[in-house]
């Protein structure tokens, strides 16, 4: 099944190797853009914000309009074991920091701390890119704790290396 999933990418967004597709990525980027542009107007942006839910893989891609969504759906149920766990691991991570961060962003909202607002946003925004790059890394064959990672030294050889420990290893 996996090899007939591969002949099938060509030509798609979907990664040939993982079976993954960086488009569900745009599930966080638009609310990362709406992040960036909230401290200039945060009454209009705030119901926005406040409305956000996160959808798996699957759920995004059955709503979309993406012209290959159904080979997305069937790549991530049969992504490599390494890769999809790798994956849901960092879109895990992911959730979490957001969801977190929108309520921040909703109490500094309803107190009327608009430099405070700013400060969050600011500094939230580039976290947050970072866990996109980790994912999209994964989705385009890095997998933390695979053999890219243990060449250049940027992670542990634990499969389930969270994007956080992937972020730290950045830094370090």
């Amino acid at each position: 099944m996996t090899e007939h999933l591969r002949a099938h990418t060509k030509d798609t967004n979907v990664n040939s190797e993982t079976l993954l597709t960086t488009d569900y990525l745009n599930h966080f980027n638009e609310i990362i853009m709406l992040l960036e542009l909230v401290p200039s107007a945060p009454t209009k942006f705030a119901a926005e914000l406040a409305g956000w839910q996160h959808e798996s893989y699957e759920e995004h891609f059955t709503h979309s309009g993406f012209r290959d969504k159904e080979l997305a759906i069937i790549g991530y149920r049969n992504a490599p074991e390494e890769v999809r766990r790798a994956f849901d691991s960092s879109v895990a991570d992911l959730e979490t920091e957001m969801v977190i961060l929108l309520q921040q962003v909703q109490e500094k909202i309803a107190a009327g701390d608009t430099e405070g607002l700013s400060r969050l946003c600011n500094e939230a925004v580039p976290q947050l890119q970072n866990y996109i790059q980790i994912t999209a890394g994964i989705v385009n064959g890095s997998v933390p704790g695979g053999p890219e990672a243990a060449e250049t030294g940027t992670a542990s050889n634990n499969d389930s290396v969270s994007a956080q420990s992937a972020v730290d290893a950045l830094f370090d």
